[in-house]
């Protein structure tokens, strides 16, 4: 996991953000920080999983990201110092770098390899949030579901069976659907052969199938 932040920003710049860093481990659930707090910090994932999610009404949980390990996320905000648009929330027990703000913009005026490589996260955060808009975008649940299992299946870790490891309901609010009409399309999305469900899990030996889906 550590290995790919090296090597995304070099051995001695990593050491140099470790060093500046606070480094803290969150439990699932536990809550990383809120919507509408000051951004002071750039937050890193070392390993884990982080949810970025809103509340638009009571009882109601949107998720608009995932970060898993390696990620760095919640980039604009420590950039501009304003708050955070969104509340980070551990999915499962995830160790981060706590970045302070003013180290982050030096290192971002001081050090090429670090501003490039936060440009890159940041290109693809914008991919990431253009593909949301369009999965959102379509009115069919099946599709809207194809949509984010292929996101997720894509960000999961190389090996020969990608296994999906959210919940139902993470899926749904990815989707923004009920989670009773996430499952339906999951269980439809199964039966049409896309991917298979072994033991509650959702697994894929390739995702080709369902980006046929989706273009279709």
């Amino acid at each position: 996991m550590m290995n790919q932040l090296v090597e995304n920003f070099g051995s001695e710049l990593w050491e140099k953000i470790t060093r500046l860093s606070v480094r803290r481990t969150y439990g699932p659930n536990e809550l990383i920080f809120s919507e509408g707090e000051n951004a002071e910090f750039l937050p890193i994932v070392i390993y884990g999983r982080v949810k970025l999610i809103r509340f638009p009404e009571p009882g109601k949980e949107v998720i608009l990201g995932v970060f898993a390990s390696d990620a760095v996320f919640a980039i604009p905000p420590a950039i501009e110092g304003t708050t955070f648009p969104a509340s980070a929330v551990a999915a499962e027990k995830s160790e981060l770098l706590l970045l302070p703000r003013e180290d982050f913009l030096e290192l971002m005026g001081s050090s090429p390899e670090f501003s490039a490589s936060i440009m890159r996260r940041m290109c693809g955060l914008l991919r990431d949030k253009a593909e949301r808009i369009q999965i959102l975008a379509t009115r069919s649940a099946d599709v809207r579901v194809a949509g984010v299992i292929l996101k997720l299946a894509d960000a999961a870790p190389e090996s020969k069976v990608k296994r999906i490891m959210y919940r139902r309901q993470d899926v749904a609010q990815m989707a923004g659907l009920t989670t009773e009409a996430a499952i339906r399309s999951i269980r439809k999305l199964a039966d049409m052969g896309l991917f298979r469900i072994v033991q509650g899990t959702i697994c894929l030996e390739s995702t080709d199938p369902l980006r046929e889906f989706i273009r279709t």
